[in-house]
């Protein structure tokens, strides 16, 4: 059975595992740090398996943004990343936020406009190499 839980503690270490399952860098460390803090998250489950997460970071007033979408490449397809996108939206719509935006690859480029998101110019850095 696949449920849905929005904004409780999920363990560092699924996500870590879920992130590497769709070859992803685990960021272990990161996700082990207390400053790591989420606006507001939803997990997926099949039945204790975490199997997709959606998780933002937010000013809470102005802009929010989507760092992470990822569903196990084994429940791809079966509209869990749709489910995980609509219950992030909707949450974001009921709290205000103004801009919602997300990086994603090209390839997904049909699957965000499905939501209403267009492309606009921006700049990304990376300053370091993870583990």
């Amino acid at each position: 059975m696949v449920t849905y839980i929005e904004n409780e503690p999920t363990s560092s270490k699924a996500i870590v595992a879920l992130r590497r399952s769709v070859g992803w860098n685990g960021m272990e460390s990161c996700y082990n740090n207390p400053l790591m803090v989420s606006y507001y998250h939803i997990a997926c489950y099949y039945d204790k398996k975490l199997i997709g997460y959606v998780d933002t970071v937010s000013n809470g007033v102005t802009d929010a943004y989507i760092q992470d979408l990822v569903v196990d490449p084994a429940y791809q397809g079966q509209g869990v990343g749709t489910e995980l996108m609509n219950r992030i939206i909707s949450i974001l719509k009921e709290k205000k936020i103004l801009w919602i935006s997300v990086m994603y690859e090209e390839k997904l480029q049909d699957f965000y406009k499905r939501f209403g998101f267009f492309q606009m110019l921006s700049g990304a850095m990376q300053t370091y190499e993870m583990e």
